[in-house]
């Protein structure tokens, strides 16, 4: 907006521009491409101006995307985009056949991919008469096979290791959604993965937010902070300090509950309930008093059973009134690891485990020196090093800075191919206002995000200056 002469005002609730990329550390980035667009479009007239991504910041591939750890103590290392070495990982660690059934399900997820991207990803006003015109289609049908889980497409495919599931299973709560409810559409995401590469941005979240703070400064941007917007109306936006502001059009990069009780839909007093809402994180910043060698991420399976799992998904997803029990929300029992590293810090490493929605602080703070522990042994590090937590994220942390209820990481959780694509669409009922971000249309995670203010972007080309 701003670099089509647009006079433009960023209001951010939070001291700091950038919102929940703050909180990212270290992380994985796909689809690039978004970004790139985004930089280039803004990077002025001058072909010395310094428009591109890698020019702002520094942009890696990683390879292996990732390790993944299991607790009979097998570990299978991800290659970045290459087939037929994905193909021999799997094989060399789950059986001759795991990798032809991995391929299956990631062409699965490129027939989905192909199905949607120019229908509903990258359509702004698309609605409910698109996806049933993919539904009237026998190769639609298909692509989206409307009424299987992502776990039964995977039994179709071949695969069977429970090992693999528990992979599967970690792309669907990377998509917000439960495991055992999944649609079959999610199969786009370890596509998306395999086919367009995984990278890093080094300095993680905090750097790429860094990064568009600076361009929308050299944009004219107003940046506002600390600037909390309690009303929403065509044409006009309320602070919380009664400050009302004008504008032709709003676009809100909030959680969809917020918004709706922004425009008036839900009552103003109402409580945003994270009841329906994908989990939260609980992170942990360590420091270790050695060097470590870690791959940029590395994933640390519990228990992969069937029971144990089901049981953990039981606490991230049955929602506060399941846990009505004193003291109220719990940690789940045998997390799975998320770990973060960077080469270029090898003392230091960012620790995420996905906790319900909600979890109060006093029960995060309580875990810490337990999964500090835990940590220890998932690592397997000798008893020489030490680990010092730096900081902790919790849930009612990631809430206090994004409003999102229960500080819900991905926003409502995905339990169908309508609540996968039909997220709050871009143009919103109140004339003038457009809706970005993981609950709006196409869907959660950085670049799914980064395609909804795209969309936006489109919407709003024919009202530029």
């Amino acid at each position: 907006m701003a670099s089509a002469a647009n006079e433009v005002v960023l209001l951010e609730r939070g001291p700091t521009a950038g919102g929940a990329l703050n909180l990212a550390g270290p992380f994985t980035l796909t689809l690039p491409a978004v970004l790139r667009d985004l930089f280039v479009k803004t990077g002025g007239r001058k072909a010395s101006g310094g428009g591109s991504l890698e020019e702002n910041v520094s942009l890696v591939p990683v390879d292996p995307v990732r390790r993944y750890v299991f607790g009979d103590g097998t570990s299978l290392v991800l290659p970045n985009t290459a087939r037929g070495a994905a193909k021999e990982a799997f094989d060399a660690t789950f059986g001759n056949g795991a990798g032809a059934a991995w391929l299956n399900l990631l062409d699965h997820g490129n027939r989905a991919w192909s199905a949607i991207r120019p229908t509903l990803v990258e359509v702004p006003d698309a609605t409910r008469s698109e996806l049933w015109r993919l539904y009237r289609s026998g190769a639609g049908r298909r692509a989206l096979a409307p009424r299987r889980t992502l776990r039964q497409i995977s039994a179709a495919c071949g695969i069977r290791d429970p090992r693999m599931l528990a992979i599967l299973d970690e792309y669907a709560l990377g998509a917000g959604s439960d495991p055992r409810v999944a649609p079959a559409v999610l199969a786009i995401r370890p596509y998306i993965e395999h086919a367009f590469g995984a990278w890093r941005v080094v300095g993680g979240g905090p750097q790429l937010a860094e990064a568009m703070y600076e361009r929308c400064l050299a944009r004219g941007v107003t940046v506002r902070l600390g600037a909390e917007a309690t009303a929403v109306a065509s044409g006009s936006v309320t602070l919380a300090s009664g400050e009302q502001l004008t504008a032709d059009v709003i676009v809100a990069a909030v959680d969809a509950q917020i918004l709706r009780r922004l425009t008036g839909e839900l009552p103003a007093a109402e409580k945003d309930s994270a009841a329906g809402y994908s989990p939260s994180l609980l992170s942990l910043h360590l420091h270790a008093s050695k060097n470590l060698e870690l791959p940029h991420e590395s994933v640390f399976f519990g228990d992969t059973g069937r029971n144990a799992t089901n049981a953990r998904l039981e606490a991230l997803f049955a929602g506060p009134a399941a846990h009505a029990a004193p003291g109220g929300l719990s940690v789940p029992a045998d997390p799975t690891l998320r770990v973060h590293a960077a080469p270029e810090l090898p003392r230091e490493f960012v620790v995420h485990i996905d906790v319900p929605a909600g979890l109060p602080d006093d029960a995060a703070h309580g875990y810490v020196p337990t999964l500090i522990e835990l940590v220890g042994r998932r690592l397997a590090l000798s008893p020489d090093i030490a680990l010092t937590l730096e900081d902790t994220i919790t849930p009612a942390d990631r809430e206090r800075l994004t409003g999102v209820p229960g500080g819900s990481v991905n926003g409502p959780a995905i339990t169908s191919v309508r609540s996968a694509l039909l997220r709050s669409p871009t143009v919103q009922p109140v004339k003038g206002l457009l809706h970005v971000g993981a609950s709006s249309r196409p869907g959660p995670g950085l670049a799914f995000a980064a395609l909804s203010a795209w969309n936006a972007a489109e919407v709003l080309r024919p009202t530029r200056l």
